[in-house]
């Protein structure tokens, strides 16, 4: 696919490199220079380069996803990438090529959504994964945010009786082989001294009838419940929780500037909900605010997009493509929909929840 080429910030090696992009129909950035219009070809970003020069040079983001995982990142039937992972790749594109569309999303699974990173191959990953001390070390990678909060539980049939955690004693309970659910789930049974006949399978097997209960996160369960059981209303997830599970967006960490970034992408949309920014009122809201975190946040007042290197409408942008955090959660996870979960600890820090986003000032 050919690449697009374009640049739009003040830095001298971006002026140097003026491009022309194209967003809403519009021209988005054009770079003059002494008059005259200068293109710079793709081979001049090095290996030296940051992640975010690489990318403005290439026109797009490799971002790296599960494939079939409807609700989080899944091909629709009209061959769109959809899901929640899925808009916070576009909405990193919003933030540093102008447009969310700009997006080439790399198929990733449970090895490779580090190795892909470690190779070049994905310039971030928006995955299930949990943020963990030793897979920054092992895989030297980093967590810069936090956009999804999560716990092992158990799914269980309705029809069972099971409603709480001791309900599960003696039973049969279905958990993946050689992962740290198994390990929670022992320890845990442990350490209560419950007895349980722990099975290595699937949520296939669960279905099929194998297993009493199914161990994972929660929102893997429901997503799960979904996506693969015949009847999902036969289904329950139980409300506790036996982990904490802090999900985030992965990066190399060599890269502090696109860290930022990363983690400043998570936050503008988690700061839009609380200050009641949509996509559809983001506009007014601009036109209107007096409040100076909205107006830092927006662009209009402060310097935040310089701090990051983006230019000031990066936030403007995401909002505007994908909404806030609450927008993007309910339209993929939230009650009424397949996945059909309460956000609990995703809801803001002012409503109950623990999300929030450091002071955009």
């Amino acid at each position: 696919m050919p690449k697009r080429f374009f640049s739009f910030f003040s830095s001298a090696s971006h002026q140097a490199s003026a491009k022309r992009h194209l967003f809403s129909g519009k021209p988005f950035a054009l770079a003059l220079l002494s008059g005259a219009l200068t293109l710079t070809p793709l081979a001049q970003a090095t290996t030296d380069s940051g992640t975010k020069d690489i990318v403005v040079e290439k026109g797009d983001l490799d971002c790296g996803v599960f494939p079939d995982d409807p609700g989080r990142s899944a091909i629709n039937d009209k061959g769109r990438w959809e899901g929640f992972y899925v808009d916070f790749c576009r909405a990193t594109a919003a933030a540093v090529l102008g447009n969310p569309e700009f997006v080439n999303f790399i198929e990733v699974g449970a090895t490779t959504r580090f190795t892909t990173l470690m190779e070049k191959k994905t310039d971030v990953v928006m995955y299930s994964s949990t943020w963990t001390l030793g897979r920054e070390n092992l895989y030297q990678v980093e967590f810069p945010a936090i956009y999804l909060l999560d716990g092992q539980g158990f799914m269980v049939r309705k029809s069972s009786g099971i409603r709480q955690l001791s309900d599960l004693q003696g039973k049969r309970i279905c958990v993946t082989a050689n992962t740290t659910t198994h390990d929670n789930l022992v320890d845990t049974f442990n350490s209560r001294g419950y007895k349980a006949d722990i099975i290595f399978a699937n949520g296939d097997s669960f279905f099929r009838g194998s297993c009493d209960a199914y161990s994972a996160d929660r929102m893997n369960l429901a997503t799960n419940r979904a996506n693969r059981a015949d009847n999902p209303k036969d289904y329950i997830v139980l409300p506790e929780m036996i982990s904490r599970e802090p999900i985030g967006p992965k990066v190399r960490n060599d890269d502090p500037e696109w860290s930022r970034i990363i983690r400043s992408v998570v936050h503008a949309v988690i700061l839009a909900e609380e200050k009641g920014i949509t996509s559809v009122n983001v506009d007014q809201v601009l036109a209107t605010s007096k409040d100076v975190e909205v107006l830092n946040l927006l662009g209009k007042t402060g310097d935040i997009g310089t701090q990051l290197g983006l230019d000031p409408q990066w936030a403007y942008r995401i909002i505007k493509s994908v909404g806030n955090y609450g927008e993007i959660y309910n339209r993929h996870f939230g009650l009424g929909t397949p996945i059909n979960m309460e956000r609990g600890l995703n809801r803001l820090w002012n409503q109950g929840g623990a999300l929030f986003a450091p002071p955009f000032k």
